[in-house]
C-alpha cells in the first residue's frame, strides 16, 4: 500500500475531518496512531483523540511537522489566519496539503511555498458511509507516488474524480445531496396527500428511487430515453412528466447548481 509509514494530519478536527478519519480507520487504510488532529477546541480534540484513538497536536505547525499528507480543514474565511501561521517555518516538499476549504483555489496556497505539492479536494456528505464521491484536482508539483497516496485516502470514502480546478466548484454544487433528499422529501409528502400513511409513501418513494438508479446502472441508457420508456401516450407518466415542466423543475435544479456554485466562488474570494 501507498500509504505504509505515512502520516496523515488534519488542522481542523471538524465534522469532514471525523467522516475522513472514520473512514481511514474503517478501511484500514491508515491507522489511527499515524493519524494526527490540530485545532483550537481542546475539547474537540479530547473528543476526537477518545472515539478513534488518533494523536493529537499540540498546534498546526506541529500538525504539519508530523504530517505526510496534511489536510486543511477549515471554513474558508480562516484560511488566511492558517496561511499565516505556517508561513513562519518552510514546509518540506516532500509534504502534500490537500485543501478542503469550500471554494479556496491551490493558488491561495502559494506562500507556503513555490514548488509545494498541493491538492484541491471537496468529498461530499455521503462520504460518512463510504458512498461519496470526492472532487480532486492537482497542482503540477504532485508526484505520482504522492497522488498514488492521495487516491488511496479518497477510495476509503467512495468514488472519486480528477477535473482541473476551474470545475471543483461545480462538482461541489452537483454533489450537494440537498436537491435528493429535497425530492425524496416531496414524493413522501406528495403520497401522504393522496391519502399513503407517511410510512409506506416513504417506503414507496424510497425503493423507486433505488431501483431506479439501478436500473440505470445496468442499462446504461440515458435518462431521458428510460423516461420515455415509462412513458405511455396519454398516461399517467407522461402526465406528471407535463406538471413538472408546467412548474418548470429542470430549469430550478439548474438554476439551483448555478447559484451555488456563484456562491463557492464568492467564499473563495472572500479573504
Amino acid at each position: 500500500m501507498t500509504l505504509n509509514n505515512k502520516q496523515v494530519a488534519f488542522i481542523g478536527g471538524g465534522h469532514i475531518t471525523e467522516i475522513i478519519v472514520g473512514n481511514l480507520i474503517r478501511t484500514q487504510t491508515v491507522s489511527p496512531d499515524r493519524i494526527i488532529v490540530s485545532d483550537p477546541d481542546k475539547d474537540r480534540l479530547q473528543t476526537l483523540c477518545s472515539k478513534h484513538s488518533i494523536e493529537t497536536a499540540v498546534d498546526n505547525i506541529d500538525a504539519v511537522n508530523r504530517g505526510d499528507f496534511i489536510f486543511i480543514n477549515v471554513l474558508p474565511q480562516v484560511v488566511p489566519e492558517v496561511i499565516e501561521e505556517l508561513v513562519r517555518k518552510p514546509i518540506p516538499e516532500d509534504k502534500v496539503i490537500i485543501s478542503i476549504a469550500g471554494g479556496v483555489p491551490i493558488e491561495r496556497y502559494r506562500p507556503l511555498g513555490e514548488r509545494l505539492p498541493v491538492v484541491r479536494a471537496l468529498p461530499n456528505p455521503p462520504s460518512q458511509i463510504g458512498w461519496g464521491i470526492a472532487a480532486l484536482a492537482f497542482n503540477a508539483h504532485i508526484t505520482e507516488t504522492q497522488r498514488n497516496g492521495i487516491l488511496e485516502i479518497f477510495t476509503s470514502l467512495g468514488e472519486y474524480v480528477i477535473l482541473k480546478e476551474s470545475l471543483i466548484n461545480a462538482v461541489m454544487a452537483l454533489s450537494s445531496p440537498v436537491s435528493t433528499y429535497q425530492f425524496f422529501q416531496s414524493l413522501i409528502d406528495a403520497g401522504v396527500r393522496c391519502g399513503i400513511d407517511r410510512k409506506t409513501s416513504t417506503k414507496v418513494a424510497y425503493q423507486t428511487i433505488v431501483g431506479s438508479l439501478e436500473a440505470w446502472k445496468r442499462r446504461q441508457l440515458s435518462p431521458s430515453l428510460l423516461m420515455e420508456e415509462a412513458s405511455s401516450p396519454g398516461g399517467i407518466s407522461v402526465e406528471s412528466l407535463y406538471t413538472l415542466d408546467r412548474y418548470a423543475f429542470s430549469a430550478a435544479i439548474k438554476e439551483a447548481i448555478a447559484n451555488a456554485v456563484a456562491r463557492a466562488e464568492e467564499l473563495g474570494a472572500s479573504e
